[in-house]
């Protein structure tokens, strides 16, 4: 989602305020954006309404462009931003810029024009959103940033697919899903797959070989032969529908048919092998928690972690997140994975870093958003799955946990190694799905 997206800019305003200076910021907002993504648009202010019809005729050629800063250089003519937003039906991003000596001249009152923009395209109902500063300070730079990746999120939603294996675990009413709200929101398709043709892929008897080097029994000792060999068998069978499937992002009834207590070994490190490279994989069926690994895997590029919370510690904020299926590249220390003897479970920390617990959630026919800021503490953890301590920074730990028993969330959450804060703010508001962040 990086330098292949094409993101426009554009500086507006009138010529009688400070043009020399807003145009300063637009070449610094220029080559902060190119370092990610390619930017096209006029290199000067457009201050007359011949400039900006040849700059949209302009944008109008590029059939990839997928997101629009509208820098206000200047106040500018009221119809100008109106006539950008209404041509190009591309969410906006009305940057406005501080003046150089405020309390001396209002040299280029960018922030009145830029409330006057916020106004009109609310009234017209265009989606957009706003950020104010100098494009040369590190904040505005992160927020700015943060709001494209937020706008071309929801641009790669709009392509995805999602496969549904099976249905739903039993009795798992959170993993509930609405196919046409899904479309509708999200722009999100779904395709159906029977979990029969997961069972006949394994009854092929292929294996793919792991990742793993080494089977290492929590316990002690290692694990049989015949246990890795069935592990890579389920390997084989899941690759195998996945690639034939030409989708990267699914949600799987991994249990109880595809669950047997007699055999040498299971699926599950299997879902974390596919994680590692690159599927997105909600387990027991929860098709939001797959939507919301995509969500969060495309703005932060980084691998998630399907988790539950089975447990707080006031002392130190800290939620007990632990599941099955996790990728093992999540592992603090390679060398500590360590497999369950019975060839189902596979038990590592996770490893440290700034993070955010996330779900995207359905509660009376709508969507909502949930969000928890906190970092993954660089403390060790044995409970027989992939588990670990989530520090919360914002809210304390038994009071998110209280939020989300009274307010009914599902029992599933991802976890993303990046503060996906900003971002979250910025799909909410294009989206009109309400957001709590703690």
């Amino acid at each position: 989602m990086q330098q292949n997206k094409i993101v426009g800019l554009i500086s507006v305003g009138v010529p009688y305020f400070d043009v020399p200076t807003a145009e300063m910021h637009l070449r610094n907002t220029r080559n902060l954006l190119e370092k990610e993504w390619t930017v096209v648009g006029p290199v000067k202010i457009v201050t007359s309404n011949e400039d900006l019809e040849t700059a949209i005729a302009q944008f109008k050629l590029e059939p990839l462009l997928e997101a629009l800063v509208l820098q206000i250089g200047t106040f500018p003519d009221g119809e100008a931003p109106l006539k950008i937003a209404e041509q190009l039906r591309l969410p906006v991003i009305v940057h406005s810029l501080p003046e150089p000596d405020i309390d001396k001249r209002i040299s280029l009152n960018s922030l009145c024009g830029a409330n006057l923009t916020t106004f009109t395209l609310t009234a017209i109902q265009l989606p957009h959103t706003s950020i104010h500063g100098n494009p040369q300070d590190k904040a505005t730079q992160d927020g700015l940033k943060a709001r494209i990746r937020a706008v071309l999120c929801l641009n790669e939603l709009r392509r995805t697919r999602l496969a549904l294996i099976g249905f739903r675990a039993p009795g798992f009413y959170p993993s509930s899903f609405d196919e046409l709200l899904l479309r509708r929101t999200f722009g999100i398709a779904m395709d159906y797959i029977d979990l029969g043709e997961v069972k006949q892929a394994f009854a092929s008897g292929k294996t793919k070989k792991s990742p793993a080097t080494s089977f290492p029994a929590i316990g002690g000792g290692e694990l049989a032969a015949a246990s890795i060999s069935m592990m890579e068998q389920h390997y084989a069978a899941l690759s195998c529908i996945f690639e034939d499937s030409g989708m990267n992002v699914f949600a799987i009834r991994d249990w109880p048919e595809l669950f047997d207590v007699e055999a040498p070994a299971g699926l599950w490190p299997a879902l974390g092998w596919l994680q590692d490279e690159g599927y997105l994989i909600g387990p027991e069926g929860d098709v939001n928690a797959a939507v919301t690994m995509k969500l969060g895997q495309t703005l932060s590029q980084s691998v998630p972690f399907f988790a539950d919370v089975s447990g707080w510690h006031d002392q130190d904020s800290s939620l007990v997140l632990w599941h099955y299926g996790g990728a093992p590249s999540l592992a603090a220390k390679q060398e500590e994975i360590l497999y369950g003897p019975e060839g189902r479970e596979v038990q590592f920390t996770l490893k440290p870093g700034k993070a955010t617990l996330l779900r995207v959630g359905m509660f009376a026919g709508s969507f909502r958003l949930l969000g928890i800021c906190g970092h993954m503490m660089n403390k060790p953890i044995q409970i027989g799955r992939a588990g670990g301590y989530f520090q919360t920074t914002n809210t304390p730990a038994g009071e998110v946990i209280e939020h989300i028993l009274e307010h009914g969330w599902e029992h599933h959450y991802v976890l993303f190694y990046s503060d996906l804060s900003k971002e979250l703010k910025t799909i909410s508001k294009l989206t009109g799905i309400p957001l709590t962040l703690l």
